[in-house]
């Protein structure tokens, strides 16, 4: 396993690289080598014959490296740790947003007031389209990259600690819509007209909450009918291409969960079983809602769930909202708090109550009827 900053990691065609710096080019910026071998060891010697002493963070003069250089090592450093899709995601972020303003930027000139500046220009005027500003979330997810790449590029010392801190844009709270109980009962009678492999995909995602790229992976192995439990243990997440040939920069793939709560066990229900042991058996693909071979995107999925809505009748709704209908109808039937916490995949209690479950009028005016008892 590759230690933290040397510049080590595992390749996917099972070989280990080293990167190291070979010098800088007449702009300034560093040109890098590597290095290859079949385990960590023979890497490390490597590099350890190839670099001089002198060449080590520690003695690298603090606020010389430009911040692009700092970020390109932070994404290096962090393939290991983090999930296909969040590095795309922070790559995209990277060379989208921060590198255009601040990769050429030394670390010896990069203050806070600099980057909380940048980030209020985002705020203000940031989108790519130049049709006004970044969301709150988007410019914190900004943020979070600048953070945690300033926080690396300290203990690698490659530079001094900021004298003030990053500030974060205060997230914005949008009421969070479901669908009413009309609406999701319309909704689950039009499904079960003519159940197929789409509609029983909505039907789940009603039922147990399951994200979009959850359903989009779930395949008839991660249905135990005997003990009637929904493994999941798959998402479909959007990465980095590593073929040339197809001229795409992106492509999707089957990947774990991203954290480890989201890795669960899922009891499936006395009203879900008999849909589903119906339509596996006349299933021709390895995937519940596909039918073919391949999964279905999730893009496709939610073009193909729209269209649903359209023909069942129900006003248009994204589709995270069948996730907080769910929620929400879980806490009005008196489903306890733990339990659904961890059917949702949530690490913690506090995410399920301040994130997803939103009490509807009718819940609330029923528990406020509880205090007729104390009135004459």
């Amino acid at each position: 396993m590759s230690k933290r900053g040397d510049g080590i990691h595992k390749r996917k065609d099972g070989r280990w690289e080293g990167r190291y710096r070979k010098g800088r080019r007449p702009d300034g910026s560093i040109c890098y080598g590597s290095v290859y071998g079949k385990s960590y060891t023979e890497v490390r010697n490597k590099m350890n014959r190839i670099l001089p002493v002198s060449d080590t963070p520690d003695v690298i003069k603090a606020g010389d490296w430009k911040f692009g250089d700092v970020l390109e090592l932070w994404m290096a450093n962090n393939r290991l740790r983090l999930k296909g899709g969040t590095i795309h995601k922070y790559q995209s972020l990277i060379d989208a947003h921060i590198l255009p303003q601040l990769g050429h930027v030394r670390m010896s000139a990069l203050t806070a007031t600099r980057i909380n500046h940048f980030l209020a220009e985002k705020l203000e005027s940031g989108r790519l389209d130049q049709d006004g500003g970044l969301s709150a979330s988007y410019v914190r997810s900004i943020m979070v990259v600048i953070n945690s790449a300033m926080k690396y590029a300290v203990r690698e010392k490659l530079c001094m600690p900021l004298q003030s801190p990053i500030y974060k844009p205060a997230p914005v709270r949008h009421e969070i819509q479901i669908l009413n109980l009309e609406q999701q009962r319309k909704l689950e009678l039009y499904l079960n007209l003519d159940l197929e492999p789409s509609k029983i995909g909505i039907l789940l995602s009603l039922h147990t909450g399951l994200r979009i790229g959850e359903i989009c992976a779930l395949s008839w192995n991660d249905i135990d009918f005997e003990n009637r439990i929904i493994r999941v243990r798959h998402t479909v997440a959007r990465i980095k291409s590593t073929s040339a040939d197809t001229g795409k920069r992106t492509s999707l793939v089957i990947d774990s969960p991203k954290t480890r709560a989201s890795v669960r066990d899922i009891p499936i229900s006395s009203v879900l079983l008999p849909k589903l042991v119906a339509l596996e058996e006349s299933s021709v693909s390895d995937y519940v809602i596909s039918e073919n071979q391949s999964f279905v995107s999730p893009r496709t999925y939610e073009y193909r769930y729209h269209r649903i809505l359209s023909e069942s009748g129900v006003e248009p709704v994204n589709y995270h909202v069948l996730r907080h209908t769910f929620a929400t109808r879980c806490i009005e039937a008196g489903v306890d708090i733990k339990s659904l916490s961890e059917i949702l995949g949530h690490s913690n209690v506090s995410i399920t109550l301040n994130t997803y479950v939103h009490s509807s009028m009718e819940l609330k005016r029923t528990q406020l009827e509880k205090l007729s008892v104390f009135s004459v």
